[in-house]
């Protein structure tokens, strides 16, 4: 199954004590980067969401951002008295030594660091919550935003098979052209052979007939155009379908026109070949967006 590398999804996990959020997007990308954002304090949970993105897809740029709601009866904050103690007995000292006038103020002293604590995630059941919490959600998300991407790969795969007939019968013309022109060249050379034959032995004539072989015969490029487009056709009907794969054999099958175009001088067949070159650049933009 084709899927594309555009997705998107926005889920929530309502529990008792918090509601986790997650929102999950991708476009294209060459390779995978995955980049995850998340609230203070839950910084370690970064590797499970990694981990769960990293197995969920081949290629793309993803991001994951989570938001972290809780509780009202939770959000409350207990004075560290120790640390505001230490803070008050050190600033009293500098005061002094300054010579300030002006003694140090309580509310100045709860602006500093470590003067407050949140009890959010002090409890360990609180962080059970969270954990089963955020599974959850990515699960949820995960398959919502897999879900986006098959039916945008469905879209490509349509295009893309829609396209690749058109290549196919591009060279089935050229193919047809060309034995109307092989023939055409050949006895043209033939008769240059004639005009030679009273003035060079028979090597030379060997050496002609398989110059115009090298340098007109096209069989072998079409034989591989046509087996390169059945593997492609084998590619798009698997299970697990590779844009990187795709690409590659695109580049291949481009070749193969290319080879044919400057082989041969018919200029019906040149043109064609120029028609079946753009057939592969319009699969190979529809491509880069396939995972």
């Amino acid at each position: 199954m084709m899927k594309s590398m555009t997705g998107f999804s926005r889920v929530e996990e309502k529990r008792d004590l918090c509601t986790v959020t997650l929102e999950l997007s991708s476009v294209n990308h060459r390779n995978q980067e995955i980049s995850v954002r998340l609230p203070g304090g839950v910084s370690h949970l970064e590797p499970l969401v990694q981990q769960r993105l990293r197995v969920a897809s081949r290629r793309g740029k993803i991001q994951a951002r989570i938001d972290i709601s809780w509780d009202s009866s939770l959000k409350t904050s207990r004075i560290e008295s120790e640390v505001l103690k230490g803070y008050a007995k050190e600033l009293e000292r500098i005061r002094q030594e300054l010579g300030f006038k002006e003694e140090v103020k309580l509310e100045y002293l709860l602006s500093l660091p470590g003067t407050l604590s949140s009890s959010e995630m002090d409890a360990p059941e609180l962080e059970d919550i969270l954990l089963d919490a955020v599974r959850n959600v990515l699960e949820r998300g995960v398959k919502e935003w897999d879900s986006m991407k098959a039916t945008e790969g469905e879209h490509l795969q349509t295009v893309i098979l829609e396209t690749l007939s058109e290549f196919d019968k591009t060279m089935k013309v050229i193919s047809e052209r060309w034995v109307f022109s092989r023939d055409s060249v050949i006895e043209n050379q033939k008769e240059r052979i004639r005009q030679i034959l009273d003035t060079v032995d028979e090597n030379r004539v060997a050496q002609e007939i398989a110059l115009v072989a090298d340098k007109w015969d096209i069989t072998e490029e079409l034989a591989r155009s046509c087996s390169h487009v059945d593997k492609f056709l084998a590619i798009v009907h698997n299970n697990e379908v590779s844009g990187k794969t795709l690409d590659f054999l695109l580049q291949e099958m481009n070749r193969e026109v290319n080879t044919i175009a400057s082989k041969v001088q018919d200029s019906e067949v040149r043109w064609l070949a120029v028609e079946a070159k753009s057939f592969l650049e319009r699969i190979r933009e529809l491509v880069q967006n396939v995972e």
